[in-house]
C-alpha cells in the first residue's frame, strides 16, 4: 500500500492506493503559498478514485472539492453522515468559501445513498471512519465533528484525525471499537494540525504510535509549538544508515511525504519531490 501526504498549505490532502489499484483521498487542500501552487485536481486530473474522505467541513479541508469532483471523480464521499446540508448551513452561519460552498451543494444535490456503515473495503485496504453525531447544544462544532479514518493494510494502520479537539476526543473515545482500533495505530497523522487544542492526553494512554505526521503550513502561533508534546508519545522509528530516531514529521520542514506499506507490517517513510506549477505573474 502506498500513503502519499502532500505539502499543502493550512490544511490536508492525502492519497492511499491499495495493492489493487483503488485509491482513497483524504481531504482536498491545496497548496498556494509561495512561487508556486499544488491542487489535487490539477495533479490527478483526468483520474479516478473509488472515495473522498473529508475528515473537516471546514474550507482548508474542502479547497478544491468543487474541482476534485469535476476532474477527478470519485465513486463515494466518505464523511460524518449526521452532517447533512440543513446541518451544514447551521454550522457555517459566518458564511461560506468556494470549497465549502461546493460541498454545500453536492449535499443538496440528489445523489444516491451515502457509505455510511464502515468499513468500507478498498480490497486487500480496509477503511474504517468514527465520528460524533451533530447534537447542537453539545457537538456542534465543525473541529468535534471530524470524522477520523482509520486505513489498515495486514497489520500496518494509518489513523488520519481530521481536527477533534477536546469534546471530541473525549466523547469519540466511548465507543469501544474507536479504541479498540487505536491500540494498533502504527502512524497518526496529528489532529488540526498538529494545533494545541487537538492534543488529548488520554488518547495517547491507550495509543502509542511509532510516529505522529503533522500536516501544516508556515510555523504562526505558539499553538503550532506541540511537535515536543507528540514526540513524547511516539515509540520512533530508525533513520536509515545512522542511529538516529525520527518521532515526528511535518510538511512544513519535511514536504510532502509517502509511506511504503507491506500486509507483513514493515513499513518505510521518505520525502519525495510532488511537481508544482509556477504561479502566473500579474502586471
Amino acid at each position: 500500500m502506498k500513503v502519499e501526504i502532500f505539502n499543502v498549505d493550512h490544511g490536508q490532502c492525502a492519497v492511499i492506493t491499495s495493492p489493487s489499484g483503488c485509491r482513497l483521498m483524504i481531504d482536498c487542500g491545496t497548496l498556494t503559498e509561495g512561487d508556486a501552487y499544488w491542487w489535487p485536481s490539477v495533479h490527478f486530473s483526468g483520474e479516478s478514485f473509488l472515495g473522498l474522505g473529508v475528515t473537516n467541513v471546514d474550507e482548508d479541508h474542502l479547497t478544491d472539492f468543487p474541482m476534485v469532483m469535476q476532474h477527478a471523480p470519485p465513486s463515494w464521499i466518505l464523511t460524518n453522515p449526521t452532517i447533512g446540508y440543513r446541518e451544514l448551513i447551521a454550522l457555517k452561519t459566518d458564511g461560506m468559501r468556494s470549497g465549502v460552498a461546493g460541498y454545500a451543494r453536492w449535499l443538496a444535490a440528489p445523489k444516491r445513498p451515502a457509505v455510511s456503515s464502515p468499513p468500507l473495503d478498498f480490497s486487500p485496504v480496509v477503511v474504517r471512519w468514527y465520528w460524533n453525531p451533530y447534537s447542537p447544544g453539545f457537538i456542534d462544532k465543525t473541529n468535534d465533528l471530524s470524522a477520523v479514518f482509520v486505513v489498515q493494510y495486514g497489520t500496518f494502520k494509518i489513523l488520519f484525525a481530521g481536527d477533534l479537539e477536546e469534546r471530541g476526543w473525549t466523547n469519540l473515545l466511548r465507543l469501544p471499537a474507536f479504541v479498540q482500533d487505536l491500540a494498533s495505530v502504527k502512524v497518526f497523522v496529528a489532529s488540526h494540525h498538529g494545533r494545541e487544542n487537538g492534543c488529548h492526553s488520554t488518547l495517547f494512554e491507550l495509543c502509542r504510535p511509532a510516529l505522529f505526521i503533522i500536516s501544516d503550513g508556515a510555523m504562526e502561533f505558539e499553538t503550532q509549538e506541540t511537535t515536543q508534546w507528540y514526540r513524547n508519545r511516539a515509540s520512533g522509528i530508525p533513520v536509515i544508515g545512522t542511529q538516529d530516531r525520527r518521532y515526528v514529521c511535518t510538511t512544513r520542514s519535511d514536504g510532502s511525504l509517502q509511506i511504503d506499506a507491506q500486509a507483513n507490517g514493515s513499513w518505510l517513510v521518505t520525502p519525495v519531490a510532488v511537481r508544482t506549477w509556477p504561479k502566473q505573474k500579474t502586471a
